[in-house]
């Protein structure tokens, strides 16, 4: 026979027989609820109001949450509760699972926040003479765990902090099998994670509460390492004269990423001790020179890197100052040279989910792409060096306030800088819009040359284009044009063939699509396919950090990808060659 349970909240009836779980019908149904210690009773975040039907008495640990909730005698938690008759019930908002979106910019992604760690606000029972147990396994029997891991620095302190709580602790677990603190009183609502942009040219460190999934802060910096080479080419090379040289690079980032730390967990008031994980996501080169380990390999055929994947590992290996025992987990890489920020990129833009033809491209100091068609995944990169950030140009800069990120033409040159201040140099995109002006206006060739033999063009007094500037960006966009169309080709892509291509990078939110089409960075296609998702890696990173089955789909996938070597591609050169002028007229796409 079957029970109908009318839920008055959502409008929604269900059906169960008798002695079935409640909370396993209300997830049939599909309503999200929200299961966070995994069915175990210990969380309190599955509470249900039994306005209608069968009551049963509380108990001990229900009656704790309750008053901890301050929720009526009438709730009951849905992960006990055995159906035994009709219900009409209410299912409170924090009931249900929350969502929040990990990419704002050109599209909107929802994410179901579970986080692999997870605080518990509970109640001890105090050891007695006819019961002396140990607090170890107190603490296990509250879990319903057999096997869990406490680390001794936790033992240690364990008898102090249960006393002077009077038993009342917060425990911090990960992955439901890891004590990482056990805090004095009820801390649940201080729980925070770091996810990081580890960026060849700049880092970014985003602050997140791991119970809302919001973005706190934010802090953006120049990653220190460029001192000793501007591109991921110059700093293998730098690492591989003396194993000195790799401790100094290591040092740097380490650095960077502690003082950019202390700044975010400063001005938002957060104690280090409540910062239990740090995400990064970075190309295969950073991950390598973050953790201090050897890019010799890269440097030389068959260019393969150490490792790909890496089981997680404490924070405190890396020196940074976080909860003593707050886990660090590095994006896996995908091939030597397409690393965990495109992993974390194709989590972030669901790439998996897409159905038809779909190109991902990173473009930054390295142009990675990632072709997505029927159920199959292939990747490249290409050296396209730093030029779309401003790099290696004359009058470049970071995408900083004075920086000219837009140019335009009506009756004269107007320059757009960010925050409004006075020019002081070019970034990426200004860079772009200007070639495309300066080609529509005749000042410079197809070919890339500046007409006249004139010099440099002038944009301001101090600010000008030189023939090199001119060059580089014609390298830069040659490789990236030269990826797409080998990539595309292979699979018998052509660009109407395409049903969106998501173009990731700092300054993608900032590029103008039809320069960018005008010197052939971009496909000549519908504009309305192109969508510019920004910092992808952040966005992926953050993801990766509140979501579990996030995080276990991403590796799984990431297995599945194949990677192509454009090097080895017997047409690369021609096709280089071919995409050195600007426009889209050379590509067979």
């Amino acid at each position: 026979m079957a029970y109908t349970i009318k839920i008055l909240t959502l409008d929604k009836t269900i059906l169960a027989k008798k002695g079935e779980l409640l909370a396993d019908k209300i997830l049939e149904s599909g309503i999200d609820l929200s299961l966070y210690c995994q069915k175990k009773a210990v969380c309190g975040k599955c509470f249900i109001e039994i306005l209608e039907g069968y009551l049963p008495p509380l108990d001990e640990i229900e009656d704790f949450l309750i008053q901890k909730s301050k929720l009526s005698q009438s709730h009951r938690l849905a992960c006990r509760y055995e159906v035994k008759g009709n219900l009409v019930i209410n299912i409170p908002p924090e009931s249900l699972l929350q969502k929040t979106l990990i990419l704002k910019t050109g599209i909107k992604l929802p994410l179901t926040i579970d986080p692999f760690v997870k605080k518990y606000f509970i109640e001890l029972n105090k050891p007695e003479l006819d019961h002396p147990y140990s607090l170890l396994s107190e603490l296990k029997k509250h879990f319903r765990k057999k096997r869990l891991n406490v680390p001794v620095n936790l033992l240690r302190a364990l008898p102090g902090t249960l006393k002077n709580s009077r038993f009342k602790v917060t425990t911090v677990l990960y992955d439901d099998n890891e004590a990482l603190a056990v805090e004095p009183g009820d801390t649940t609502e201080r729980s925070f994670g770091l996810a990081v942009d580890l960026g060849t040219t700049t880092l970014v460190v985003e602050l997140i509460d791991l119970n809302t999934g919001k973005s706190v802060d934010t802090a953006t910096e120049n990653n220190s390492q460029l001192k000793y080479g501007m591109d991921i080419v110059s700093r293998i090379s730098f690492a591989f004269q003396t194993p000195d040289n790799l401790q100094k690079l290591q040092a740097a980032i380490l650095k960077n990423l502690s003082l950019m730390i202390n700044l975010i967990l400063e001005r938002n008031q957060v104690s280090q001790d409540h910062i239990y994980e740090i995400v990064f996501a970075g190309n295969t080169t950073m991950n390598h020179l973050l953790l201090g380990i050897p890019v010799d390999t890269l440097a030389v055929s068959p260019f393969h890197a150490v490792f790909h994947r890496l089981p997680e590992f404490t924070a405190d290996e890396l020196g940074l100052r976080l909860n003593p025992n707050a886990k660090a987990y590095v994006v896996p890489n995908i091939k030597s040279f397409v690393g965990g920020d495109i992993s974390a990129g194709i989590q972030a833009t669901g790439l998996a989910n897409r159905k038809g033809n779909h190109l991902f491209v990173d473009l930054g100091t390295n142009g990675e792409i990632v072709l997505k068609t029927q159920k199959k995944f292939v990747a490249t990169s290409t050296a396209a060096g730093p030029a779309f950030e401003g790099m290696n140009i004359g009058s470049g800069m970071l995408a900083l306030p004075g920086a000219i990120y837009k140019a335009e033409k009506k009756n004269r040159l107007i320059l757009h800088t960010i925050g409004k201040e006075k020019p002081q140099g070019i970034c990426g995109t200004g860079l772009i819009d200007l070639i495309a002006l300066f080609l529509d206006e005749g000042k410079i060739t197809p070919s890339g040359k500046i007409v006249g033999n004139k010099g440099p063009i002038e944009i301001t007094e101090k600010i000008a284009i030189s023939q090199q500037d001119v060059r580089e960006i014609q390298l830069a966009v040659a490789a990236v044009k030269t990826g797409i169309r080998l990539i595309c080709e292979m699979y018998r892509i052509k660009k109407e063939d395409l049903d969106e291509v998501f173009i990731a990078g700092a300054f993608g939110n900032y590029l103008n699509t039809k320069n960018a089409k005008r010197i052939g960075l971009l496909p000549d296609i519908d504009p309305e396919k192109i969508v510019y998702v920004g910092n992808s890696s952040l966005a992926g990173a953050r993801a990766l950090l509140l979501s579990k089955p996030a995080r276990k789909k991403t590796e799984s996938l990431i297995k599945k990808v194949h990677y192509i070597s454009l090097a080895l591609d017997p047409r690369f050169q021609k096709c280089f060659i071919d995409s050195l002028n600007f426009g889209d007229e050379n590509s067979s796409l």
